[in-house]
């Protein structure tokens, strides 16, 4: 049987990643190019993704002829219960600025002071909220807004990736949520070279290396990555490095902080014979590819 042969409610994430793009089209292509009525593919723009990212996903859209619901995060601490978590956009209104990350920051930060009496937190490895609260979240609150109780959701996991598959369905054996999670690239056996063979024949492509993810600084990534992307675009590193200072807090305690890494991507752009490794220590994430 197909395994991207999905019967029925299903959420389609799409995270602007090779791998879920890949994941859209054999859907597609397995369904006659026509997604059935009750298959939403959806993207929850954060306003950090880099403008390769959504220029990406407009042309997945665009060229394939598939609604893409475009939504992002919108909700204050202590609106009533009956204002909206989330708005949909559009690739000319999607936030290009952090305005939806920034938004649920300061969202959680009212609630962990009002509820609580604690200080804000940033997203770490104990807490995170990016993913929980600008992807997961808002994704279920349209899923609902639908009128479904209960649905799968299809994530873009390859089968060289059996970590991020297990702990997939190890979330579907603890329960508590009303959809389970689907693999279908993993089942069918896919892996990071079958999707870099399938790009390489298309007419477009993300244009982004893939070691370097949709996020334009995502904390997950280890610092020598950070160094580099901001090296290639210092202006990258002006929201991160704000909202550790805004807050007063750090989005990692076990490496340099945003401003020191701007610093230090500054000084070595001046030299022409560094070397560092930038390859290894990523933190895997529903935003990858």
């Amino acid at each position: 049987m197909n395994p991207y042969l999905i019967t029925g409610p299903t959420q389609i994430g799409i995270s602007g990643g090779r791998t879920s793009g890949h994941m859209v089209y054999k859907i597609l292509e397995a369904h006659g190019g026509t997604l059935p009525p009750d298959m939403h593919l959806f993207f929850q723009n954060t306003g950090k993704e880099r403008e390769e990212t959504l220029v990406f996903i407009d042309q997945i859209a665009k060229r394939w002829n598939v609604n893409i619901v475009w939504m992002e995060w919108c909700r204050v601490y202590g609106q009533p219960d009956e204002a909206p978590w989330y708005k949909l956009v559009d690739f000319e209104t999607a936030s290009r600025k952090g305005e939806p990350f920034t938004m649920m920051l300061e969202y959680y930060a009212a609630y962990r002071k009002a509820e609580k009496n604690l200080p804000p937190v940033l997203p770490n490895f104990s807490n995170n909220m990016c993913t929980a609260y600008l992807k997961v979240k808002i994704g279920e609150k349209h899923m609902r807004a639908l009128g479904y109780t209960e649905w799968d959701c299809a994530v873009g996991i390859r089968y060289d990736e059996p970590k991020r598959y297990h702990r997939m369905m190890a979330a579907n054996e603890r329960g508590g949520t009303r959809w389970d999670n689907v693999c279908p690239s993993y089942t069918a056996g896919v892996t990071k070279e079958d999707v870099a063979e399938f790009w390489a024949a298309q007419p477009f492509d993300l244009g982004i290396d893939s070691d370097f993810g949709n996020c334009d600084l995502c904390w997950k990534k280890n610092e020598g990555k950070l160094i580099k992307t901001i090296m290639d675009d210092p202006s990258r590193v002006i929201w991160w490095s704000g909202t550790e200072e805004r807050f007063g807090q750090v989005f990692r305690q076990d490496r340099a902080d945003y401003k020191t890494m701007g610093w230090s991507a500054e000084q070595r752009s001046r030299q022409t014979d560094f070397d560092f490794d930038y390859l290894a220590g990523d933190i895997e994430c529903f935003c990858g590819d």
